[in-house]
């Protein structure tokens, strides 16, 4: 699997916020670490940007919620089958066509 160039900088964050990761314009990564963490908690923050990295989560138009959910190497939240739904009112929103095509994937493949 291949990681672009990324760099490690520890930080004063407040104590809620363990890391953050900024895309550079040469394609490249800032990786910040809150410099109050320890060394084992590091790791997994460190670990856990680096899949943010490798799955492209900064270019993808995603829910942030979702993106956060799979970088924790939680499952996605299931989909709503839109032929359920009681309420006219609660179609879903995607925010971009990949989304759509994903959920309509799915749904097929719940249908078939």
């Amino acid at each position: 699997m291949w990681t672009p160039d990324y760099y490690v900088r520890f930080l004063d964050f407040p104590a809620a916020v363990e890391g953050v990761t900024v895309p550079n314009s040469d394609g490249s990564f800032d990786i910040y670490l809150s410099r109050h963490l320890s060394e084992e908690k590091r790791r997994e923050c460190l670990e856990h940007e680096l899949r943010h990295i490798r799955r492209d989560h900064f270019y993808s138009g995603r829910p942030v919620e979702d993106l956060e959910r799979e970088a924790h190497g939680l499952p996605a939240p299931r989909l709503v089958n839109v032929f359920d739904l009681p309420d006219p009112a609660l179609i879903p929103h995607f925010p971009s066509l990949d989304a759509l095509l994903l959920y309509v994937r799915k749904l097929t493949e719940q249908i078939t």
